[in-house]
């Protein structure tokens, strides 16, 4: 009987992912990891057709929470999957569009740095022997519980996750990066080595190195145009990955330039991380001023109340005191207003709701309520 449920969730899960990806575009949201001398910055754009709401969270130390499916999210009903708790080592700063504890993006008091983008090619694992977790709060456990990339792939070689279809980019304060995706139901890695440059977009890392080999300085002969902005955007992040020295410009202030290079009129939001301050620069479609917040002049203890800001805020500069105290009501309200917009942005979400039974303010509850079941270990 648990085989039989296992089979009809892993169903739903690769039913929901085709429904969620199939037929529409994917938005051009990008990662990379700017390596000169002692400079270790990374850059992220998310793109999506509309508008996303988002907030800014400060997540702290000694946190207790345990894992939740995709298929539990959607449904409210269990699995037969081994369950999974952890507590949180390290303190993180997150950019949240689902609500606290579902990041996009993040980094930690370690210096590690994961971010996501879409990846239609995506067929995530299915062990019944392995517990299972949906991805954004994967990442969020990620930040939680390592501080290496090393241990980034250790994780996903020992979970199940599931959800919607994303690879994943990795770094940490000592310079190694990877991407990590799930293709054909297998994790493939790429990094040292197999990474020669630290980017990823919306296709594979294999596919996009492939590509740049055309490229005149990358072993090709086509002449790269950061004037046309229909050529690859992984290949115009590598040239200006490599044409970078300290002199040319502030480190973040190029970061931004490559950001905006590689967007394409879609770009919600942009943020730079420092690994080694933990520090973050950020601004929006709504707010192009760029805020900044540094984890560390935070109280971190988990005895004080999460603190968070909108992402979209009209603010600039230093923000660390524009966060306010945390409270379920406001991170609920920030669930439903996300939902609407996924709503809107994917109609099948629509259809993947009644397939499982589920209203949109059943969802809603389940996303805002997670953080209420997590518990202060003092």
């Amino acid at each position: 009987m648990k085989s039989c449920r296992w089979k009809n969730w892993a169903l739903i899960v690769t039913v929901g992912a085709g429904l969620l990806s199939s037929g529409l575009p994917v938005f051009p949201c990008s990662t990379f990891l700017l390596r000169s001398g002692g400079i270790l910055l990374v850059g992220h754009n998310l793109d999506e057709q509309d508008h996303i709401p988002g907030l800014v969270f400060i997540n702290k130390r000694n946190v207790v929470k345990t894992a939740l499916s995709w298929a539990w999210l959607l449904s409210g009903k269990t699995d037969s999957t081994p369950p999974l708790a952890w507590t949180s080592k390290y303190a993180s700063l997150t950019f949240n569009p689902y609500g606290r504890e579902f990041p996009d993006d993040g980094l930690n008091e370690a210096g590690l740095f994961i971010g996501e983008m879409t990846l239609r090619e995506t067929r995530y694992p299915l062990d019944p022997a392995k517990p299972r977790l949906f991805m954004s709060l994967w990442m969020q456990h990620l930040l939680d519980t390592c501080q290496t990339v090393e241990q980034v792939v250790e994780s996903a070689s020992a979970l199940n996750i599931d959800g919607w279809r994303w690879h994943f980019f990795a770094a940490d304060r000592s310079g190694q990066a990877a991407s990590v995706e799930f293709l054909e139901g297998k994790l493939v890695v790429h990094r040292g080595d197999t990474l020669p440059i630290p980017v990823l977009g919306n296709s594979r890392y294999e596919e996009e190195m492939a590509r740049l080999a055309e490229y005149s300085g990358f072993g090709g002969d086509k002449p790269i145009s950061l004037e046309d902005m229909s050529a690859p955007r992984f290949v115009q992040a590598a040239l200006m990955l490599r044409a970078y020295t300290p002199a040319l410009k502030p480190p973040v202030d190029y970061c931004f330039d490559i950001l905006r290079q590689m967007g394409r009129g879609t770009t919600r939001w942009s943020l730079v991380c420092d690994l080694k301050s933990v520090r973050a620069f950020f601004r929006t479609d709504k707010a192009g001023g760029i805020k900044s917040v540094r984890l560390g002049d935070f109280d971190l203890g988990c005895d004080q109340p999460a603190r968070f800001l909108d992402i979209h805020s009209g603010l600039a500069g230093d923000v660390r005191r524009e966060f306010g105290q945390y409270s379920r009501e406001a991170n609920r309200a920030h669930v439903r207003q996300a939902w609407e917009a996924m709503l809107k942005i994917s109609p099948g979400f629509e259809l993947l709701l009644k397939m499982n039974k589920s209203t949109q303010d059943e969802v809603v509850e389940r996303f805002a309520s997670y953080p209420e079941k997590t518990r202060c270990r003092k």
